[in-house]
């Protein structure tokens, strides 16, 4: 029987590939269904997806209004108990598994794990997920969405706002103000690539950090706004500066993990 939902949100990457044979070494007791929404991908891409996908999953391939269009296309046709998702250019690291998650579900509505920003095999920040599961989300310390999974009764209750660039940072505002039952794990569920939506460049940061500004003050007022927007942006950069004068990779401590992506890197 399924109980856990992986939406997996993708338009026009290849890497997607290694994305799913990800889940399925993620997926430790055949209980993931894969929700991939594709953005209206060329035919020959939509082909191998297809193929990496069982009749138990679903594939939904037609043009979108960006990511938070897939994700919310995808929590619609959710019908498990529990729910996550994970970025077509990402890893599941191998370190937590979805039999963790749907264990700890059993007694809590969110679980949160912790998550690295990579660049190839290089590990350039950390999302801790204690800070999430502390309470302080709404102080601008943002929780790894990609390693955080939920009942599909709360995270399906609300939607991201495809108008906003930070429509992450509302949703999970959201979903954390309506629970009081959250674990979390120190262990890193997922790599996400650097460079993707929310960690690009410069101009993108700014233009998020003002959107997200408007987020937390709808839920608090100016100067909480002000602090958490801070706070948010400090915490990246202290982690990007500690990881710089630490250099440490990922492959050596996730060797699952690193023959997928070599593996697809080969192609």
């Amino acid at each position: 029987m399924k109980t856990l939902s992986i939406i997996l949100p993708s338009f026009r990457d290849s890497r997607i590939t290694a994305a799913i044979e990800s889940i399925r070494m993620f997926d430790d007791e055949s209980t993931v269904r894969i929700i991939v929404i594709d953005g209206g991908s060329d035919e020959a891409l939509v082909t191998n997806i297809r193929r990496l996908l069982t009749e138990e999953d679903i594939l939904i391939s037609e043009r979108d209004e960006g990511i938070f269009d897939a994700l919310n296309k995808g929590l619609e046709r959710v019908n498990t108990p529990y729910v996550g998702w994970i970025g077509s250019d990402d890893l599941y690291s191998g370190e937590v598994r979805a039999s963790d998650v749907t264990g700890a579900l059993k007694t809590n509505e969110i679980f949160v794990a912790s998550l690295y920003v990579t660049a190839g095999t290089r590990i350039r920040r950390l999302n801790r997920s204690v800070l999430s599961a502390k309470g302080l989300i709404k102080y601008g310390l943002h929780n790894p969405h990609y390693s955080t999974f939920g009942h599909a009764s709360l995270f399906c209750a609300h939607r991201f706002d495809i108008k906003s660039i930070s429509a992450d940072i509302g949703y999970f505002l959201d979903v954390f103000s309506s629970s009081r039952r959250i674990l979390h794990t120190e262990k890193v569920a997922v790599l996400q690539e650097e460079g993707g939506f929310s960690t690009g460049s410069v101009g993108r940061s700014i233009t998020i950090n003002r959107s997200a500004f408007e987020h937390y003050r709808e839920r608090g007022n100016a100067v909480t706004a002000l602090l958490s927007v801070f706070l948010k942006m400090g915490y990246k950069v202290f982690s990007l500066a500690l990881y710089s004068v630490f250099p440490r990779y990922w492959d050596k401590q996730f060797p699952s993990a690193a023959i997928i992506q070599a593996r697809t890197n080969k192609k």
